[in-house]
Protein backbone atom coordinates (compact mmCIF):
# COMPACT_ATOMS: atom_id res chain seq x y z
CA UNK A 1 0.00 0.00 0.00
CA UNK A 2 1.11 3.56 -0.74
CA UNK A 3 1.92 5.60 2.37
CA UNK A 4 0.65 9.15 1.81
CA UNK A 5 1.43 11.82 4.38
CA UNK A 6 -1.12 12.17 7.18
CA UNK A 7 -1.30 15.43 9.14
CA UNK A 8 -2.41 15.07 12.76
CA UNK A 9 -3.81 18.29 14.25
CA UNK A 10 -3.94 18.47 18.06
CA UNK A 11 -5.55 21.59 19.60
CA UNK A 12 -4.56 22.08 23.24
CA UNK A 13 -5.52 24.34 26.11
CA UNK A 14 -4.12 23.55 29.58
CA UNK A 15 -3.48 19.89 28.73
CA UNK A 16 -0.19 19.47 30.61
CA UNK A 17 -1.35 16.40 32.60
CA UNK A 18 -2.56 14.53 29.49
CA UNK A 19 -0.69 15.69 26.40
CA UNK A 20 2.22 13.25 26.77
CA UNK A 21 -0.17 10.28 26.60
CA UNK A 22 -1.82 11.76 23.51
CA UNK A 23 1.50 12.35 21.76
CA UNK A 24 2.87 8.94 22.74
CA UNK A 25 -0.18 7.31 21.13
CA UNK A 26 0.29 9.32 17.92
CA UNK A 27 4.05 8.82 17.70
CA UNK A 28 3.54 5.12 18.40
CA UNK A 29 1.19 4.58 15.44
CA UNK A 30 2.00 1.65 13.19
CA UNK A 31 1.60 4.12 10.31
CA UNK A 32 4.73 6.27 10.38
CA UNK A 33 4.38 8.86 7.60
CA UNK A 34 2.93 11.57 9.85
CA UNK A 35 3.31 15.23 10.55
CA UNK A 36 2.09 16.02 14.06
CA UNK A 37 0.90 19.60 14.57
CA UNK A 38 0.30 20.64 18.18
CA UNK A 39 -1.54 23.97 18.48
CA UNK A 40 -1.24 25.49 21.96
CA UNK A 41 -4.23 27.80 22.35
CA UNK A 42 -2.70 30.15 24.93
CA UNK A 43 -2.29 27.58 27.71
CA UNK A 44 -1.50 28.85 31.21
CA UNK A 45 0.11 25.63 32.44
CA UNK A 46 3.04 23.61 31.11
CA UNK A 47 1.39 22.42 27.89
CA UNK A 48 3.87 24.33 25.74
CA UNK A 49 6.84 22.80 27.57
CA UNK A 50 5.50 19.26 27.07
CA UNK A 51 4.94 19.84 23.36
CA UNK A 52 8.31 21.52 22.89
CA UNK A 53 10.07 18.56 24.52
CA UNK A 54 8.44 16.20 21.99
CA UNK A 55 9.28 18.59 19.16
CA UNK A 56 12.96 18.30 20.10
CA UNK A 57 12.82 14.50 20.21
CA UNK A 58 10.80 13.74 17.07
CA UNK A 59 11.17 15.74 13.82
CA UNK A 60 7.58 14.93 12.88
CA UNK A 61 6.26 17.06 15.76
CA UNK A 62 5.65 20.76 15.15
CA UNK A 63 4.46 23.18 17.85
CA UNK A 64 2.36 26.23 17.01
CA UNK A 65 1.47 28.72 19.75
CA UNK A 66 -1.35 31.24 19.53
CA UNK A 67 -3.25 33.58 21.84
CA UNK A 68 -6.31 31.96 23.39
CA UNK A 69 -9.04 31.93 20.72
CA UNK A 70 -10.79 28.61 21.35
CA UNK A 71 -10.60 25.08 19.98
CA UNK A 72 -12.06 25.95 16.58
CA UNK A 73 -9.45 28.63 15.93
CA UNK A 74 -6.73 26.24 17.09
CA UNK A 75 -7.95 23.52 14.72
CA UNK A 76 -8.14 26.00 11.84
CA UNK A 77 -4.61 27.24 12.60
CA UNK A 78 -3.37 23.66 12.46
CA UNK A 79 -5.23 23.05 9.20
CA UNK A 80 -3.55 26.11 7.68
CA UNK A 81 -0.17 24.42 8.24
CA UNK A 82 -1.18 20.84 7.36
CA UNK A 83 0.44 19.36 4.24
CA UNK A 84 -0.92 15.81 4.31
CA UNK A 85 -3.19 14.06 1.83
CA UNK A 86 -5.27 13.10 4.86
CA UNK A 87 -5.92 15.06 8.06
CA UNK A 88 -6.59 13.43 11.43
CA UNK A 89 -7.90 15.27 14.47
CA UNK A 90 -7.53 14.54 18.15
CA UNK A 91 -7.85 16.59 21.30
CA UNK A 92 -4.93 16.95 23.67
CA UNK A 93 -6.42 14.75 26.40
CA UNK A 94 -7.51 11.77 24.26
CA UNK A 95 -5.47 8.97 22.70
CA UNK A 96 -5.52 6.37 19.94
CA UNK A 97 -5.11 2.64 19.45
CA UNK A 98 -1.77 1.88 17.72
CA UNK A 99 -3.24 0.90 14.32
CA UNK A 100 -5.83 3.68 14.08
CA UNK A 101 -4.22 5.75 11.32
CA UNK A 102 -3.17 2.67 9.33
CA UNK A 103 -6.77 1.44 9.25
CA UNK A 104 -8.27 4.80 8.35
CA UNK A 105 -5.78 5.37 5.52
CA UNK A 106 -6.60 1.94 4.08
CA UNK A 107 -10.31 2.77 4.30
CA UNK A 108 -9.91 6.15 2.55
CA UNK A 109 -7.56 4.79 -0.11
CA UNK A 110 -10.07 2.06 -0.91
CA UNK A 111 -12.98 4.43 -1.65
CA UNK A 112 -12.33 7.92 -3.09
CA UNK A 113 -15.93 8.91 -2.36
CA UNK A 114 -15.43 8.71 1.40
CA UNK A 115 -14.54 12.15 2.71
CA UNK A 116 -14.33 11.14 6.36
CA UNK A 117 -13.45 7.86 8.03
CA UNK A 118 -14.31 7.58 11.74
CA UNK A 119 -14.16 4.88 14.39
CA UNK A 120 -15.99 3.70 17.48
CA UNK A 121 -15.01 5.36 20.77
CA UNK A 122 -14.03 3.93 24.14
CA UNK A 123 -14.93 6.41 26.90
CA UNK A 124 -12.51 6.56 29.83
CA UNK A 125 -12.84 8.19 33.26
CA UNK A 126 -10.36 10.77 34.48
CA UNK A 127 -8.67 8.12 36.63
CA UNK A 128 -8.33 5.70 33.71
CA UNK A 129 -11.34 3.41 34.21
CA UNK A 130 -12.92 2.10 31.02
CA UNK A 131 -16.52 3.27 30.86
CA UNK A 132 -18.79 2.51 27.89
CA UNK A 133 -18.08 2.20 24.17
CA UNK A 134 -20.07 3.86 21.44
CA UNK A 135 -20.30 1.88 18.21
CA UNK A 136 -22.12 4.10 15.68
CA UNK A 137 -23.38 2.81 12.37
CA UNK A 138 -20.61 2.70 9.79
CA UNK A 139 -22.19 2.50 6.31
CA UNK A 140 -25.26 3.54 4.31
CA UNK A 141 -26.06 6.34 6.74
CA UNK A 142 -29.49 7.91 6.33
CA UNK A 143 -30.13 11.64 6.51
CA UNK A 144 -31.85 11.03 9.84
CA UNK A 145 -28.79 9.28 11.26
CA UNK A 146 -26.30 11.84 9.95
CA UNK A 147 -28.30 14.78 11.28
CA UNK A 148 -29.65 13.43 14.57
CA UNK A 149 -27.17 10.83 15.82
CA UNK A 150 -23.68 12.28 15.10
CA UNK A 151 -21.86 9.11 13.99
CA UNK A 152 -18.45 10.81 14.30
CA UNK A 153 -19.21 11.12 18.06
CA UNK A 154 -16.33 13.45 19.02
CA UNK A 155 -13.40 15.45 17.66
CA UNK A 156 -10.79 12.73 18.22
CA UNK A 157 -12.17 10.00 15.93
CA UNK A 158 -12.23 11.37 12.36
CA UNK A 159 -9.68 11.25 9.55
CA UNK A 160 -10.51 13.43 6.53
CA UNK A 161 -9.42 13.91 2.98
CA UNK A 162 -7.57 17.19 2.68
CA UNK A 163 -10.07 18.42 0.07
CA UNK A 164 -12.85 18.39 2.67
CA UNK A 165 -11.10 21.15 4.62
CA UNK A 166 -10.41 23.08 1.44
CA UNK A 167 -14.20 23.56 1.40
CA UNK A 168 -15.14 23.65 5.10
CA UNK A 169 -13.54 24.98 8.28
CA UNK A 170 -14.54 25.20 11.94
CA UNK A 171 -16.77 28.13 12.89
CA UNK A 172 -14.90 30.32 15.38
CA UNK A 173 -17.90 32.43 16.44
CA UNK A 174 -19.24 30.04 19.09
CA UNK A 175 -17.15 28.29 21.79
CA UNK A 176 -19.05 24.97 21.85
CA UNK A 177 -20.34 22.28 19.48
CA UNK A 178 -18.42 23.59 16.49
CA UNK A 179 -17.23 20.11 15.61
CA UNK A 180 -20.82 18.94 15.06
CA UNK A 181 -21.56 22.11 13.11
CA UNK A 182 -18.63 21.31 10.83
CA UNK A 183 -19.68 17.67 10.37
CA UNK A 184 -23.22 18.72 9.41
CA UNK A 185 -21.98 21.24 6.86
CA UNK A 186 -19.70 18.59 5.33
CA UNK A 187 -22.63 16.16 5.08
CA UNK A 188 -25.41 18.45 3.88
CA UNK A 189 -23.99 21.45 2.02
CA UNK A 190 -24.93 21.07 -1.68
CA UNK A 191 -23.89 19.25 -3.78
CA UNK A 192 -23.23 16.81 -0.89
CA UNK A 193 -20.15 15.31 -2.51
CA UNK A 194 -18.65 13.53 0.54
CA UNK A 195 -19.68 10.28 2.19
CA UNK A 196 -19.06 9.51 5.85
CA UNK A 197 -18.15 5.92 6.70
CA UNK A 198 -16.82 4.29 9.82
CA UNK A 199 -14.65 1.45 11.09
CA UNK A 200 -16.40 -0.79 13.60
CA UNK A 201 -13.55 -0.83 16.12
CA UNK A 202 -12.91 1.32 19.19
CA UNK A 203 -9.75 3.04 17.93
CA UNK A 204 -10.23 6.27 19.92
CA UNK A 205 -10.04 6.65 23.70
CA UNK A 206 -12.01 9.67 24.89
CA UNK A 207 -11.35 11.07 28.35
CA UNK A 208 -14.47 12.17 30.23
CA UNK A 209 -13.71 15.18 32.42
CA UNK A 210 -15.84 16.12 35.45
CA UNK A 211 -17.68 19.37 35.91
CA UNK A 212 -20.93 20.91 37.04
CA UNK A 213 -23.37 18.77 35.08
CA UNK A 214 -26.34 21.14 34.97
CA UNK A 215 -24.31 24.22 34.04
CA UNK A 216 -22.19 22.30 31.54
CA UNK A 217 -25.12 20.71 29.73
CA UNK A 218 -27.25 23.86 29.66
CA UNK A 219 -24.40 25.71 27.92
CA UNK A 220 -23.88 22.82 25.51
CA UNK A 221 -27.62 22.78 24.76
CA UNK A 222 -27.54 26.47 23.82
CA UNK A 223 -24.66 25.75 21.43
CA UNK A 224 -26.58 22.83 19.88
CA UNK A 225 -29.59 25.07 19.29
CA UNK A 226 -27.31 27.49 17.43
CA UNK A 227 -26.00 24.61 15.29
CA UNK A 228 -29.47 23.38 14.33
CA UNK A 229 -30.73 26.90 13.56
CA UNK A 230 -27.68 27.51 11.39
CA UNK A 231 -28.42 24.34 9.39
CA UNK A 232 -31.58 25.98 7.98
CA UNK A 233 -29.22 28.19 5.93
CA UNK A 234 -27.53 25.39 3.96
CA UNK A 235 -29.95 22.44 4.32
CA UNK A 236 -33.44 23.88 4.92
CA UNK A 237 -35.38 20.76 3.93
CA UNK A 238 -33.28 18.51 6.15
CA UNK A 239 -33.47 20.95 9.06
CA UNK A 240 -37.26 21.29 8.79
CA UNK A 241 -37.58 17.52 8.98
CA UNK A 242 -35.04 16.68 11.67
CA UNK A 243 -33.98 19.70 13.77
CA UNK A 244 -36.61 19.18 16.48
CA UNK A 245 -35.95 15.44 16.54
CA UNK A 246 -32.22 16.05 16.94
CA UNK A 247 -32.99 18.42 19.81
CA UNK A 248 -35.13 15.78 21.51
CA UNK A 249 -32.40 13.15 21.21
CA UNK A 250 -29.85 15.56 22.65
CA UNK A 251 -32.07 16.27 25.65
CA UNK A 252 -32.62 12.54 26.11
CA UNK A 253 -28.85 12.04 26.12
CA UNK A 254 -28.52 14.70 28.82
CA UNK A 255 -31.12 12.84 30.88
CA UNK A 256 -29.09 9.64 30.58
CA UNK A 257 -25.93 11.42 31.70
CA UNK A 258 -27.76 12.92 34.66
CA UNK A 259 -29.05 9.46 35.59
CA UNK A 260 -25.52 8.02 35.48
CA UNK A 261 -24.51 10.70 38.00
CA UNK A 262 -27.63 10.09 40.13
CA UNK A 263 -28.84 13.67 39.64
CA UNK A 264 -32.59 13.10 39.80
CA UNK A 265 -33.87 16.63 39.20
CA UNK A 266 -31.71 17.12 36.11
CA UNK A 267 -32.61 13.67 34.77
CA UNK A 268 -36.34 14.37 35.00
CA UNK A 269 -36.01 17.92 33.70
CA UNK A 270 -34.12 16.89 30.58
CA UNK A 271 -36.37 13.92 29.82
CA UNK A 272 -39.62 15.91 30.19
CA UNK A 273 -38.17 18.61 27.95
CA UNK A 274 -37.18 15.97 25.38
CA UNK A 275 -40.73 14.59 25.25
CA UNK A 276 -42.21 18.08 24.85
CA UNK A 277 -39.78 18.79 22.00
CA UNK A 278 -40.46 15.81 19.70
CA UNK A 279 -42.22 12.56 20.57
CA UNK A 280 -40.96 10.95 17.36
CA UNK A 281 -37.94 9.76 19.34
CA UNK A 282 -40.22 6.96 20.62
CA UNK A 283 -40.71 5.87 16.98
CA UNK A 284 -37.09 6.12 15.87
CA UNK A 285 -35.50 4.61 19.01
CA UNK A 286 -38.31 3.14 21.13
CA UNK A 287 -36.28 0.93 23.46
CA UNK A 288 -33.62 3.47 24.40
CA UNK A 289 -36.19 6.23 24.81
CA UNK A 290 -38.51 4.11 26.96
CA UNK A 291 -35.57 3.03 29.11
CA UNK A 292 -34.55 6.65 29.63
CA UNK A 293 -38.10 7.60 30.61
CA UNK A 294 -38.13 4.76 33.14
CA UNK A 295 -34.81 5.97 34.51
CA UNK A 296 -36.18 9.49 34.90
CA UNK A 297 -39.10 8.11 36.91
CA UNK A 298 -36.99 5.80 39.05
CA UNK A 299 -33.81 7.77 39.70
CA UNK A 300 -35.08 9.26 43.01
CA UNK A 301 -35.49 5.68 44.27
CA UNK A 302 -31.96 4.60 43.27
CA UNK A 303 -29.43 4.64 46.15
CA UNK A 304 -27.50 7.88 45.88
CA UNK A 305 -30.14 9.60 43.75
CA UNK A 306 -30.02 13.32 44.46
CA UNK A 307 -33.22 15.30 44.64
CA UNK A 308 -33.10 19.05 44.19
CA UNK A 309 -32.79 20.68 47.60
Amino acid sequence: MDTPLVSVVIPCYNMEPYLAQTLDSVIGQTYKNLEIIVVDDGSKDGTTDVARDYEKRDPRVKLLVQANKGASAARNHGLDHAKGKYIALTDGDDWWAPAKIEKHVAHLENDPGVGCSYSATQFVSLDGRLLHCRFPKTQNLSDYYLYCRNPITNGSTPVFRREVFDEHRFDEDKPRNNDVDCWLRICFTPPRKWKLEGINEALTFYRVTPGSLSDKLDKHYDACLHTWRKSYQYAPDIAKKFAKLAEAFQLRNYARRAFSMRQAADCRRFMWQAMKTDMRMFLYEPLMTAATLAAALLVPLVPGGKKKS
